[in-house]
C-alpha cells in the first residue's frame, strides 16, 4: 500500500512532463558587421624631422669699435636694409679723411712723374740728357703711378670699414635678440651679435633608413619625387596647412645611423615653422590610390597572426586570416587574405565562434544621444574588439 500511495504521483508527474512542448532554440546572435570595400588613400610613411632655414644668418661685426646703437627690439620682424647695429664711426672717418689725403698727394707726385718725363722726352731727343736720366725718369713714373693706385685701393678700404660700421639687415626676417650691449666693444673675433632668420626658405630635414632607400630604388612601381609630397604634423597635434616636396636627397648614408638625409622645401606664409622645430613629416604621394581597408577594431590577432570573423552567405561565422599594411586614420590596409565585399564581424565578436549561425546587421556609429554617449560608445568598441 506504501508504494502504491507514493508511486502513483510520480507517475502522474512523469505522465504530464511527457505531454509538456520541447523549450525553443535560442535565436541566431545578432552581429553588427562592416563590408570590406576599397577606399581611396595616400600610401606614405612618417618621419621624426627638424626644421631648417636656409636663410639663417647670422649677424657679426666686421670692424672692431664701440657699439653706439641698438635699432632694433628682440623678436622684431625687420625688412632688407633695415639698420640694426651702429658701431662708432669717428676713427674710420679719420682713417677715410686720411685716405683721401694720401690719394690726392699721390696723384700730384703721379702728375709730377709725367710732366718730367714728357720733358726728358724732348731733351733726350737733342743729347741734353743720357739715357740713364730718361731711363731714371720714367722709373719714378712707375713708381709714382704704382703709389697712385696703391693709395687709391687704401682709400676704397677706408670707405668700407666706414661702411661697417653701420650694420643692416641683409635679408627681411625675424631678429633674435642682441648678445651685445650698446658701450660694448665688437671686433669680428667678438662672435655672432644676433641672428636673422628669413621666413621663407624652410625646409623639414629627416633621416630615412637605408633600407627603405634600396626598397624604393629597386621598386618597379618607384614614384618620381615630383609625385611626391610632404605634410607636417605640429608639435601640439594639429596639421600643419600647407605641404611641401623634397628637395634633396644625401648622395651617401651616414655611417654611425646607417640613415640618408631628406630635406623638404616648406612654405611658411605665417610664419609658424621656426628653426629647431621638431614635427613629424609625412611623406607621401600626392595622388591617392585606391586600397582594401576594415576598421582597425575588427581585427584580432593570436598566434597564428592577424585575422578577423567574417559572416559568408549562409550567414555562418568563418575566420579569415590576413596580411595586413599601414594603418590609415582610424582604419587597416588589407594586403591580402579578403576579398571585397566580405560581411566582417565589428560588433559580438566575442559571442560568436567560427561555424556560428548569426543575425548580420550593417552597423552605424551611433550619432544620436539616445544611442549612447562618445565615452560609452567607445569603451564598447573596445570590449567588442578584445581578442577571444
Amino acid at each position: 500500500m506504501r508504494f502504491i500511495r507514493f508511486g502513483l504521483p510520480a507517475l502522474f508527474l512523469a505522465l504530464t512532463a511527457c505531454d509538456e512542448p520541447p523549450a525553443p532554440e535560442a535565436p541566431p546572435t545578432e552581429v553588427f558587421v562592416v563590408t570590406a570595400s576599397e577606399q581611396p588613400y595616400q600610401p606614405g610613411r612618417t618621419f621624426t624631422a627638424r626644421m631648417e632655414s636656409r636663410s639663417d644668418v647670422n649677424i657679426t661685426a666686421q670692424v672692431t669699435g664701440k657699439l653706439v646703437a641698438v635699432h632694433f627690439r628682440e623678436g622684431d620682424v625687420v625688412e632688407a636694409g633695415a639698420p640694426l647695429f651702429d658701431i662708432d664711426p669717428a676713427p674710420y672717418k679719420a682713417a677715410l679723411s686720411q685716405a683721401k689725403a694720401e690719394r690726392d698727394r699721390a696723384r700730384a707726385n703721379l702728375s709730377e712723374a709725367n710732366s718730367n718725363l714728357t720733358r726728358a722726352s724732348k731733351l733726350i731727343d737733342k743729347g741734353y740728357i743720357s739715357d740713364s736720366e730718361y731711363d731714371t725718369l720714367q722709373s719714378r713714373k712707375q713708381e709714382a703711378q704704382a703709389a697712385a693706385k696703391s693709395a687709391e685701393a687704401a682709400l676704397e678700404s677706408a670707405q668700407v670699414d666706414l661702411s661697417y660700421t653701420h650694420i643692416a639687415a641683409s635679408q627681411a626676417g625675424r631678429v633674435a635678440r642682441s648678445v651685445a650691449s650698446v658701450g660694448d666693444v665688437v671686433s669680428p673675433s667678438f662672435g655672432t651679435l644676433t641672428t636673422l632668420v628669413g621666413q621663407g626658405n624652410m625646409q623639414a630635414v629627416f633621416q630615412i633608413p637605408e633600407r627603405l632607400l634600396t626598397e624604393a630604388a629597386t621598386s618597379p612601381d618607384q614614384p618620381e619625387l615630383s609625385e611626391i609630397e610632404v605634410g607636417l604634423v605640429m608639435p601640439d597635434g594639429s596639421t600643419y596647412p600647407q605641404t611641401g616636396n623634397i628637395v634633396y636627397v644625401s648622395n651617401r648614408v651616414a655611417i654611425n645611423t646607417g640613415t640618408v638625409e631628406v630635406r623638404a622645401a616648406m612654405p611658411n606664409p605665417n610664419d609658424l615653422l621656426r628653426p629647431g622645430m621638431f614635427v613629424q613629416a609625412q611623406v607621401r604621394l600626392k595622388e591617392s590610390i585606391q586600397g582594401l581597408m576594415l576598421p582597425q577594431a575588427a581585427l584580432q590577432v593570436d598566434q597564428q597572426g592577424t585575422y578577423v570573423f567574417a559572416v559568408n552567405e549562409q550567414d555562418t561565422v568563418i575566420r579569415l586570416n590576413l596580411q595586413t599594411g599601414e594603418r590609415i586614420g582610424e582604419n587597416v590596409l588589407v594586403d591580402d587574405g579578403l576579398p571585397a565585399g566580405t560581411r566582417v564581424i565589428l560588433r559580438g565578436i566575442q559571442k560568436v565562434r567560427p561555424g556560428s549561425v548569426v543575425t548580420a546587421t550593417a552597423f552605424k556609429p551611433a550619432t544620436q544621444a539616445h544611442e549612447g554617449s562618445p565615452d560609452t560608445q567607445a569603451a564598447q568598441d573596445a570590449k567588442e574588439g578584445a581578442t577571444p
